[in-house]
């Protein structure tokens, strides 16, 4: 396997992955990135919540082509990370048709232009709660859609964009609460419907570890999207040990 040359983030639970990571050898170099390794002689960056930064995304949502070739990206904040699970499916399919409502206690960002790497160009309401759930960002976005002929159309929605992840999970059944993601690499999610007609009203509630998926765990998983490694590579499979 071909090793990274990572210099040494400032973030702790970043470096603690990234010394653990078998395809990285981890240098002592500082850098003023977020994430800054080179890749057989080829410099390479990766930040976080970087608005200005040309390729930016959720990678469940991007097409990894653009990132494998990429010099630098950007994963998005906290605020954008839970706002993209949550409505991202919707943008792209092109339902909303009324500004949605994102509820969270994530710090307050800018996240317009994470909404538009969904090809979105309208507002998201966004409005800050301060409930303490200890390492957990949590979110709720509430979003007017035209009434589908068949509901399952929106779980298969939902389904298409993150069936297949690692680290974005449907959890319907049983309690929702924090510990379904504290300290844990994965964001989950869950639907809820009120229907009605012409439009109906859909509410999603995400979760995720500020070091998991709103954080360094997502910073390892579009690392190895970008160097080519398994997208699971060097991020443990249960609790991230912080």
């Amino acid at each position: 396997m071909v090793r990274l040359s990572v210099a040494r983030p400032d973030d702790p639970v970043l470096a603690r992955l990234l010394s653990s990571h078998p395809g990285v050898q981890l240098s002592d170099n500082k850098s003023e990135e977020n994430l800054e390794f080179v890749q057989d002689g080829w410099r390479r960056v990766l930040r976080s919540g970087d608005r200005n930064e040309p390729l930016k995304g959720l990678v469940e949502l991007m097409d990894n082509n653009p990132l494998v070739c990429a010099d630098s990206a950007s994963v998005p904040s906290p605020l954008a990370t839970l706002g993209l699970i949550a409505l991202g499916p919707l943008f792209l399919a092109g339902l909303v048709t009324e500004t949605p409502i994102l509820q969270s206690n994530a710090p307050l960002v800018d996240s317009t232009a994470y909404w538009k790497t969904t090809g979105y160009e309208g507002e998201v309401q966004v409005e800050h709660e301060g409930y303490e759930t200890g390492s957990v960002y949590a979110a709720q976005a509430m979003a007017v859609i035209a009434t589908p002929s068949d509901w399952s159309e929106i779980d298969g929605l939902f389904a298409e964009c993150f069936g297949r992840s690692f680290y974005v999970r449907l959890h319907e059944e049983g309690e929702w609460d924090a510990k379904l993601v504290a300290g844990r690499p994965w964001a989950v999610y869950r639907l809820r419907l009120t229907p009605d007609e012409p439009t109906s009203l859909l509410t999603v509630q995400v979760m995720a570890d500020r070091n998991g998926k709103c954080g360094a765990a997502q910073m390892v998983h579009a690392m190895n999207v970008m160097a080519g490694f398994e997208e699971s590579l060097g991020i443990p499979d249960s609790n991230l040990g912080v």
